[in-house]
């Protein structure tokens, strides 16, 4: 009797074990396929331009460091609404947007089931960001990609190094001064659209993780990064910045 106790203990073990094995191999094979084609997409569209010239950070002046070919882009998917660039980290991504805040969750920008997803601007935005507050999400992916580093920001340090995001659309391109970072709960008034006000602008610098000195108001167009955190199923870790025209 305990021989066939032992047998199946050590059978349920085996299962376990295998299946865990799986998914992992899986989650690996899903986030090495998203980057494979990221890297095409990068190869195809993007083309390198210049450094960034940290007096001219100072002075609120901005080379591009990369150019987008969007008719490239749009010849792999009409879905892709813009290119998100944060220098010397993993941000380097077509922006897609479906019809619901569904779709690209779970697929990568040629439509494929991949449990990366893509990072997709909300369905209820203008794609040419004329809304008050535009957001973007993205996988907290535990290799950092996709927006798996954005919590980075809860340190001065890494925000010191990394005040400026740059996002490109297919008719202009834009400068992304970032001023407040912090966790929320998905039901935050941040995801209402309308809500950007003076007021709330002074809560969201009031409460971040990093303290900043851009200067930004009700009448300024904001875009908003949002991810997962690890707290709860419910926490979100957002990073907002204030849009300037290039």
């Amino acid at each position: 009797m305990k021989r066939i106790i032992k047998f199946i203990f050590l059978t349920i073990c085996l299962c376990i074990f295998t299946y865990s094995a799986y998914n992992i191999y899986k989650y690996i094979e899903e986030e090495n396929a998203n980057k494979k084609l990221n890297n095409k997409l990068i190869e195809k569209a993007i083309t390198n331009i210049t450094t960034v010239n940290s007096d001219k950070q100072e002075k609120n002046e901005y080379n591009l460091p990369i150019k987008v070919d969007f008719t490239i882009l749009k010849q792999e998917n009409k879905d892709i609404v813009g290119w998100i660039y944060s220098p010397n980290t993993p941000i380097n991504y077509p922006v897609m947007q479906g019809k619901d805040n569904e779709y690209y969750l779970s697929r990568l920008s040629n439509e494929n089931y991949n449990i990366a997803g893509s990072i997709f601007m909300d369905f209820r935005n203008d794609p040419y960001l004329q809304d008050n507050n535009t957001i973007i999400y993205g996988h907290n992916m535990k290799n950092d990609t996709m927006f798996g580093s954005i919590q980075e920001y809860k340190n001065q340090e890494y925000y010191n190094n990394h005040k400026i995001i740059y996002y490109f659309t297919p008719n202009k391109s834009y400068i992304l001064e970032l001023f407040a970072a912090q966790t929320i709960q998905v039901e935050s008034d941040i995801y209402d659209l309308t809500i950007i006000n003076d007021t709330k602008i002074q809560e969201l610098i009031k409460n971040s993780d990093f303290k900043s000195d851009v200067l930004v108001n009700e009448k300024d167009k904001l875009l908003t990064l949002s991810t997962c955190s690890e707290e709860n199923d419910k926490a979100r870790y957002i990073v907002i910045g204030v849009l300037h025209e290039v």
